[in-house]
């Protein structure tokens, strides 16, 4: 198992190696550029998995699919909050037993890139495509917040079931008589209304404090119901499901600022203009170019050849050198000593990287999950440097974490202390558990992406837990879909996580480990916890509010242990201020290019 100190020699032989690894590895990219090249060349580190607007969880999705949509509410790039969008200041008004009605009236001038406009059906279709058994996915929940949508899932699942069991013959009847009800269904018992084409009324169960930033999400975004809806199949049960294709460029229409040129696979894609935005600015630029680049060292050697204007994470090995020389005049910069460079920009954001725990009691293949017990958890967590991984591996600045959500971001939100570093209740926590009665523990596995830095955070870890525990480790490296795909079949036992915020508040990292949260890696299924965020969310007053919130993280990090916290996200970018003007250092990490200008 490698040590940190061997982990800190690969490092520097890695820096007098790269100059040979990215001309090898360059090359092939610079020699494939397009004659015609675009006014903005931005490098996307890790592969486009998705443009449906339903399916996107991850942020290189959510950056792309933002350029073409405009939903309601739309993120404020320069910070945390969200404004109004494709929509005019959303009217609240309470109701009766305890629900709220947010109306909506959609901007006039309000128009999809093919001329027609965009009206509250767009939304309305949108919306119970991304609910909808067949197509819901990992966003699909923050719809429950919505009257009557809970119960109409539930209801869909259960006739669906049914007519999965009757015989073809009868089933085909049946089906046909059931998508009628389900549109009627939904019509009179979903709040969701569309009193006319410009307005659009929601219903919600109870107050949300976040409502109005959880509509700048891309499950909230409309879609061109003309163009998507003809993809729609039906299974013989009565789900639905779309056809992929229609994601591709001149599939569809879009109503953000930019429509989709072309998208190559593995390759990256192409931004066009939308002229028929209604807030189109006239110095963003015409074209633009996302590359899909996943070695660093060519991403590094394609900035500093001219062949692309912006790397959106710098995630070489040389990385914290280049922030040391580095003095960034954006605002919100937080490396502004350097004199050599001023195109490095390195930025604190509403993120972490944390290990999810495998919390089922087998794990796939039939076997028991030594991480069942929550001291076992608890005693990898003990058992991790964060420090020393900070220090000596990632290197840029990032804070060692002991908790999930950043501390001194949030309004109303208590600082936590989680489970720091300590060897000797690490191995006190293992001996509770009964690991040490004789007999030799199981062997642990680590899964992770073998992009950027994480095949050496993971080395790192395994090493710690050797030392610290004397455990056997396994580490399993897989390209990013892969490692994706394991994670989401629960297939691993520790596994490489982040969390980015999608909104400004707690929840947005709390609420991925409640149960039955689609993006619950972990499988973590806590009744105790679940309560606890529930009492938190039906608290009228905002600080106590967050002192149940804080009840509900502490339990998280340091008693029940689904999550690993390592450390809160420090960003790089790379880009020259005088020939990109109006970048934003934003925390969530989000673009709009709309508002950049590419200078001559």
């Amino acid at each position: 198992m490698l040590s940190l100190h061997r982990i800190r020699a690969g490092i520097q032989l890695a820096l007098l190696l790269v100059l040979a690894m990215v001309v090898a590895c360059g090359l092939l990219w610079l020699g494939s550029a397009p004659p015609d090249a675009a006014e903005l060349s931005i490098v996307e580190g890790v592969s486009i998995a998705t443009l449906d607007p339903a399916e996107v969880s991850w942020l290189q999705d959510i950056r792309i699919v933002s350029q073409l949509y405009e939903g309601l509410y739309a993120p404020d790039p320069r910070g945390m909050e969200s404004h109004p969008a494709c929509s005019e200041p959303a009217e609240r008004l309470e109701l009766p037993a305890g629900g709220v009605r947010y109306r909506f009236r959609i901007r006039a001038g309000s128009v999809w890139s093919d001329g027609s406009p965009v009206t509250a059906d767009d939304f309305l279709f949108a919306w119970r495509r991304a609910l909808e058994p067949g197509t819901a996915r990992d966003y699909s929940f923050f719809f429950h917040h919505i009257r009557g949508v809970a119960e109409y899932v539930d209801w869909r699942h259960r006739e669906i079931e049914r007519i999965r069991e009757l015989p073809h013959s009868n089933g085909i009847v049946e089906r046909h008589a059931h998508l009628r009800d389900a549109d009627l269904h939904f019509a009179e018992t979903v709040g969701l209304r569309a009193p006319d084409p410009r307005t659009l009324d929601v219903e919600l169960v109870r107050p949300i404090p976040y409502f109005l930033h959880l509509v700048s999400l891309p499950v909230f975004l409309p879609l061109h119901r003309a163009t998507v809806e003809p993809h729609r199949r039906i299974s013989d049960a009565g789900l639905f499901y779309y056809d992929p294709q229609w994601t591709k460029p001149g599939r569809t229409a879009y109503n953000g600022p930019y429509i989709l040129d072309h998208w190559r696979f593995k390759r990256g894609l192409r931004l066009r203009r939308n002229e028929r935005f209604r807030a189109a600015t006239p110095d963003a630029p015409q074209t633009v170019d996302v590359l899909d680049v996943n070695d660093t060292n060519t991403a590094w050697l394609m900035y500093e050849t001219g062949r692309a204007d912006w790397l959106l994470s710098i995630d070489t090995s040389f990385v914290s050198q280049l922030v040391r020389i580095a003095d960034s005049p954006l605002p919100g910069a937080i490396n502004t000593g350097g004199t050599i460079r001023r195109d490095i920009h390195s930025f604190e954001t509403f993120g972490t990287y944390f290990f999810n725990v495998n919390c089922r009691p087998t794990l796939n293949d039939g076997s028991p999950n030594p991480f069942a017990d929550p001291r076992v958890r608890r005693a990898v967590s003990l058992a991790i440097d964060r420090e020393a991984i900070c220090r000596d591996v990632t290197r840029r600045g990032e804070p060692p974490a002991t908790t999930l959500v950043p501390p001194k971001m949030l309004p109303d939100y208590p600082t936590l202390s989680g489970l720091s570093f300590s060897p000797t209740a690490a191995r006190a926590a293992l001996d509770d558990a009964g690991w040490t009665a004789g007999k030799p523990p199981p062997e642990i596995t680590i899964l992770y992406s073998t992009d950027a830095n994480h095949p050496l955070i993971a080395q790192a870890v395994a090493s710690m837990l050797t030392r610290h525990l004397g455990l056997r480790t396994r580490l399993i490296g897989k390209e990013p879909r892969s490692y994706r795909a394991d994670k989401q079949r629960h297939d691993f036992m520790l596994a490489r996580g982040a969390w980015f915020g999608d909104y400004p508040d707690p929840c947005t990292f709390l609420e991925i480990f409640r149960t039955g949260d689609g993006n619950n890696d972990s499988a973590y299924d806590d009744p105790v916890y679940d309560d606890l965020l529930r009492r938190a969310n039906e608290c009228d007053d905002p600080a106590e509010r967050g002192r149940r919130l804080a009840d509900a993280e502490h339990r998280l990090i340091t008693e029940t242990v689904p999550a690993i916290p390592l450390f809160h996200f420090v960003n790089t970018y790379a880009l020259d201020p005088h020939v990109i003007a109006g970048v934003q250092l934003n925390p969530r990490l989000l673009v709009q290019l709309r508002s950049i200008a590419v200078k001559p």
